[in-house]
């Protein structure tokens, strides 16, 4: 189980082709702080295909269907539905 799985099952459960967040909506769902490097790389928020990544929160939304546009200014990130 990874820590990120509510903001997956949360992404899943979404039927709008597009959801956006904040850092801090993230937080409270998966319970605790997301890494520093969330806030400082787009990196972070790069969206790796769910077969190969190694990043447990890539393949959350991207499993969900989703690619991340992240807005590290806002501290926000829209999820949008890629399949």
């Amino acid at each position: 189980m990874s820590m990120y799985d509510p903001l997956r099952d949360k992404l899943i459960a979404n039927a709008s082709a597009s959801i956006k967040m904040s850092f801090a909506e993230i937080e409270a769902l998966i319970g605790r702080s997301l890494p520093n490097s969330a806030y400082d790389y787009d990196a972070w928020w790069a969206n790796e295909d769910p077969a190969t990544t190694n990043h447990s929160h890539s393949r959350a939304w991207t499993v969900a269907g989703y690619a991340a546009e992240p807005n590290r200014t806002q501290r926000t990130v829209t999820f949008r539905r890629t399949s």
